[in-house]
């Protein structure tokens, strides 16, 4: 590390970002920004002082170069965590070209992805050489491979998504972390994540997202290696989304698909074996009784938390499985060859799991019941996910910045930091958009709707947005906080709407998207769509919510999380629920506006932001968005475009 570089970043970063900035070049129009220069300036002391930071960043401010430019100038090894892969590729193909081109002619990097996103070579040979046929795709997913492959394929399997490879196909041809055989496997030397790895470790910068940066957290901590180079300071992109993805990776799942995946890898490769093939059919059918007990007592609970109580009442079903786990375990150990040893670790694991699943700590952890796709999991997940941060982060480097659009609840950092668990000495920062909401966006408030519980939301929802899409044009999101109220709403809308009507489920989301895109549309989906979803200009211009986007109370880990900060005497829904909620509205603002030219509506179809105490807290978070109630406004708005 160059010392005097760190001496020294202050006045580096202020010549980057200043008149003199040699991106003048390269950026026409580039002029120093007050609040991207303030959060690069801060950005550097955290990197001399080793001081962790948290800086909530308005869209405009130019926050990924306020990152990039001093973490280059320092000289440290640098990881970028970021929260989509929209993200990634962006400051993959454009930030770090630029700052290559214009101030670091030496500068290397590199991104680095899960496992998952890398080929397999021994398990794709092994299908290839059983291809399960009766796999969607399987015949054109075989073809694209082999034509990828002959042409130099690097491994990366972004290389050909949407070229004919079905998701189906995926899992038989990567390897998650319990497939890989490491040293052990026959193709090591040619392994495209040992290749990947190879580069990050010799790169500057190593672009990753947070999914892969804890998961190489929890490796250390466990002490099982680790899935990243050694670096010197991490930012954090997009952190807003990592409480809930350390929620899940510092969490302990037992599910069908990772039995069925199991029982799937040893029926390809140790079928012949009459012990282990016995042994598996008894897992099998003991994952049948657990996992099928498991689904009643979903449907009895209505959600997804378990009791005490239930636990107690799965106890046999679950000890059954671990039981026929174990045996399968033990007859895969007598086996021979690295793959029935791997194949025996796998099902122990499982078996622990599904152990750990079943014992909660109450108030610590929380055990729950997930359906995905096609199979039920049991998961069992912290409380608090600060405790294992500390340990695994904080305690070992100061230098890490967390930075996103939207981490503030009003100008208030604190419910972040503290979901976070950030050390106490962590610096506070919110640096605002250069944007003018004031002019740009106008928040549209009914004053006459039934309360969202009432049997005519619905139908008044769905009034709303006609008289809301006949003044925008389309060119909307509708978002809602139910499955129930989507369903209902499009519905009474369907053949009423002369726009495209996109729905959440007809296709996946890059290709509504794209159709959204394409022509004036109108796009009903759940709330979280809108993650990661960047839609500049007018395809984009109201963004609708049917109501306040409180978490639902009765799910598990938000009543642990409410009854821990009321044990410390807070209150739970002032403290958690309602900044929680605040930061969603901010993001569907900031899906409106991603430049200074966007304009756009934000309706929240929920009286209770003017009628309730709390709703000033959302108002003054949103400010200085002008308030209306008055359909008039809305129309006077949109004539102004």
């Amino acid at each position: 590390m160059n010392d005097d570089r760190l001496d020294n970043l202050e006045q580096a970063v202020t010549t980057a970002l200043g008149p003199e900035s040699p991106l003048t070049e390269e950026l026409p129009g580039f002029a120093p920004r007050r609040g991207q220069v303030d959060m690069a300036l801060a950005v550097a002391r955290t990197l001399r002082q080793q001081v962790p930071l948290v800086v909530e960043a308005g869209t405009g401010t130019g926050k990924t170069l306020a990152y990039l430019i001093p973490a280059v100038a320092a000289g440290l090894k640098t990881i970028i965590s970021t929260g989509t892969k929209t993200l990634q590729d962006q400051v993959n193909a454009k930030e770090l070209p630029l700052l290559a081109k214009t101030m670091a002619p030496g500068l290397r990097w590199a991104v680095l992805k899960g496992r998952s996103n890398y080929l397999c070579l021994r398990r794709y040979r092994s299908f290839t050489s059983q291809p399960d046929l009766g796999l969607p795709g399987a015949v054109s997913a075989l073809a694209t491979l082999k034509r990828w492959l002959a042409e130099g394929g690097g491994g990366d399997l972004d290389e050909v998504r949407g070229r004919g490879l079905d998701r189906a196909v995926l899992p038989e041809i990567t390897s998650n972390s319990e497939q890989c055989l490491g040293g052990r496997c026959e193709f090591r030397n040619e392994c495209h994540l040992t290749e990947a790895r190879r580069k990050a470790a010799e790169a500057d910068v190593v672009v990753v997202n947070h999914h892969l940066f804890l998961a190489d957290l929890r490796l250390k901590a466990e002490g099982h290696g680790e899935a990243l180079p050694r670096y010197q300071a991490v930012v954090f992109d997009e952190a807003h989304m990592l409480p809930d993805v350390a929620t899940a990776i510092f969490g302990v799942t037992a599910s069908e698909a990772r039995l069925r995946q199991l029982l799937a890898d040893i029926a390809r490769g140790l079928a012949a074996d009459p012990s282990v093939s016995g042994a598996a059919m008894s897992c099998e059918q003991a994952g049948k009784q657990f996992f099928g007990e498991l689904g009643n007592v979903l449907k009895r609970n209505g959600h997804g938390g378990l009791s005490q109580a239930q636990l107690e009442g799965l106890k046999d079903h679950s000890g059954a499985m671990a039981a026929a786990l174990d045996e399968l375990a033990d007859c895969l150990a007598e086996a021979s060859g690295d793959e029935a040893e791997a194949l025996s670790a796998r099902a122990a694991a499982l078996s622990m799991d599904l152990h750990a699943a079943c014992d909660p700590a109450p108030g610590h952890t929380v055990a729950w019941i997930e359906r995905r796709g096609r199979g039920l999991s049991l998961n069992l997940s912290p409380v608090d996910v600060g405790p294992h941060l500390d340990h695994a982060l904080y305690q070992e480097n100061g230098r890490l910045v967390f930075t996103s659009a939207t981490m503030a609840a009003g100008d208030d950092l604190a419910p972040m930091a503290r979901r976070l668990g950030l050390p106490t000495e962590t610096r506070k920062q919110v640096v605002a958009s250069p944007f003018d909401p004031a002019s740009q966006a106008l928040l549209y408030v009914p004053k006459n709707m039934p309360q969202p519980n009432s049997p005519g939301f619905a139908k008044a929802v769905a009034d709303q947005v006609e008289m809301l899409l006949t003044h925008s044009r389309g060119r909307a999101f509708i978002l809602f906080t139910s499955h129930r109220v989507l369903d209902a709403v499009s519905r009474l809308l369907a053949g009423k709407l002369t726009y495209p009507c996109l729905i959440q489920g007809q296709a996946p989301r890059l290709k509504l998207i794209e159709r959204f895109m394409a022509e004036p549309s109108v796009l009903f989906a759940t709330a979280s769509f809108w993650q990661g979803v960047d839609v500049p200009g007018e395809a984009l211009s109201a963004v609708i919510i049917d109501k306040l986007p409180f978490s639902p109370p009765d799910d598990p880990l938000v009543a642990a999380r409410m009854a821990r900060l009321e044990s410390e005497g807070m209150s739970g829904f002032a403290h958690l629920m309602v900044p929680e909620a605040i930061l969603s509205l901010k993001q569907g603002l900031g899906r409106l506006l991603r430049t200074p030219e966007d304009r756009g509506l934000l309706a929240v179809l929920d009286n209770r932001i003017i009628t309730k105490p709390y709703g000033r807290r959302f108002i003054k978070a949103l400010q200085p968005v002008p308030l209306t109630s008055d359909p008039g406004d809305v129309e006077a708005f949109f004539l102004a475009t």
